[in-house]
């Protein structure tokens, strides 16, 4: 059998363990008056600052989810106009091909005479597209004036892109 060992003796052990034991139910207290006052006040206040966040998470969330509803119908709002401006591109852009196509067929001195009534910009715009010789056809054609001014847009457009060498 093994010996059993006496309790050790310490400087502590002499004295009375102090009991805070914490009541079992919250029916009693430890402290009374003006402290016991206090600590409720704080309570009282923790409480009401507990039910104020509480019901500012409620209409935070309540907030978070009708932003993501707006939100996804902002996005489909915004992929439906995407949509739409790509269309709108897509025929303008037909469009100016099937005039360029147009203005391609017809004998260079009819297309000179149409081109020399439009803004220089626009009739650039067109013999951009056309193939080299078609377009130097009609713009020999041309009224002269007219026909600089149009060459002028065509040199200017990526002008800022060349090199001094692309020059030479």
């Amino acid at each position: 059998m093994k010996a059993e060992k006496a309790p050790e003796h310490s400087e502590n052990s002499a004295k009375p363990a102090e009991h805070t034991a914490v009541p079992a139910d919250n029916t009693q207290a430890c402290v009374t008056g003006d402290v016991l006052k206090a600590i409720n006040a704080k309570m009282d206040v923790l409480k009401l600052r507990e039910t104020e966040m509480s019901e500012k998470e409620t209409a935070f969330a309540a907030i978070t989810e009708r932003l993501k509803k707006e939100i996804a119908l902002v996005e489909k709002a915004k992929n439906s106009l995407a949509k739409d401006a790509q269309t709108r591109t897509e025929l303008a852009q037909n469009d100016i091909i099937h005039l360029t196509t147009m203005y391609s067929t017809m004998k260079p001195k009819q297309a000179a005479q149409i081109f020399n009534k439009m803004n220089s910009r626009f009739a650039a715009g067109f013999l951009r597209v056309m193939k080299g010789q078609r377009a130097g056809l009609i713009l020999a054609a041309m009224d002269p004036k007219k026909a600089y001014e149009i060459s002028l847009v065509l040199a200017s457009r990526n002008a800022k892109y060349r090199t001094k060498q692309a020059m030479n």
